[in-house]
């Protein structure tokens, strides 16, 4: 007979008695006042225990006869992997938390719990109700861009040149630029170009600033002016708007001669300005 060592897979069945299934087999042969009595020690021993609601309360149509599901006493606390899958945390760890609270960010109003509807109230029962938002200061204002002009340039000019600046008017798009040529303007109404333009240099005075630009850069150059900063190294800039976009900066500064520091503040200045005045007032 060989005394050599060698390895031998076998299989077997056998019975593992751990403390969760001897605890089972335990609560198995208690009655139904023993198990309250047992529920009852569990939870004076361990405080991360909680009990159970009654039938009344759960309200999922179980027969009141059946006994409840007795808590199963753990080793520890449960971690977090085990309080997400369970949905049943209780204690110090407990993720039954009110999700409506100031300690959470909420970026807008439908990150509020309140119904399908974000608790906009929109249809429903939602939360919004009589404390909801107001829809109506989501409308765009009564008041047109045209109108808002028409407002202030009666007030400026008259007669003739009155004609002309209603004229101008109404070809400003709702961005609050001018979209026909003065050319073009100036054959139709049968008065001099010179005349047209200088009607429309009071047009671009008025409110708001930017209004009757032709172009991104003449709109950008009407606000610098209003903002007394267009000296030559902006309208440089301005003039090239071009080379902004692509980010040729060392091209830029080399054209408006400025440094580092001077080309930075310049494009500050550009950033807040608003390349679409006219968009401040409703319309059609």
């Amino acid at each position: 007979m060989s005394l050599a060592p060698r390895l031998d897979l076998r299989q077997s069945q056998s019975l593992v008695m751990t403390p969760q299934l001897q605890q089972a087999i335990k609560l198995l042969a208690l009655s139904n006042l023993e198990i309250e009595t047992f529920i009852a020690e569990e939870l004076e021993k361990n405080p991360l225990l909680d009990a159970a609601r009654g039938d009344d309360e759960r309200g999922d149509g179980a027969d009141p006869s059946e006994p409840s599901e007795p808590l199963i006493e753990r080793d520890g606390p449960a971690d977090s992997s085990e309080l997400l899958t369970s949905g049943d945390a209780t204690g110090e760890a407990a993720l039954d938390v009110d999700m409506t609270a100031e300690t959470f960010h909420h970026d807008s109003a439908a990150d509020s719990v309140g119904g399908l509807d974000g608790g906009l109230g929109m249809g429903g029962t939602g939360a919004g109700g009589e404390d909801g938002p107001d829809f109506d200061s989501f409308s765009s204002p009564d008041l047109s861009l045209a109108d808002h002009l028409t407002a202030q340039i009666g007030a400026v000019i008259d007669g003739a040149d009155l004609f002309i600046a209603q004229h101008l008017i109404d070809q400003i798009d709702e961005c609050g630029y001018l979209t026909a040529s003065l050319l073009d303007i100036a054959t139709r109404l049968g008065v001099p170009l010179a005349r047209v333009e200088a009607v429309l240099a009071v047009i671009q005075t008025l409110d708001p600033t930017g209004v009757g630009a032709r172009d991104l850069a003449e709109c950008l150059a009407l606000q610098a002016k209003e903002a007394d900063r267009y000296d030559p190294c902006m309208a440089a800039l301005i003039a090239n708007l071009d080379l902004l976009a692509r980010g040729e900066l060392a091209r830029l500064k080399r054209i408006c001669g400025v440094d580092d520091e001077d080309m930075a503040d310049m494009i500050r200045e550009l950033r807040s300005y608003d390349p679409k005045p006219g968009c401040r007032y409703g319309g059609e």
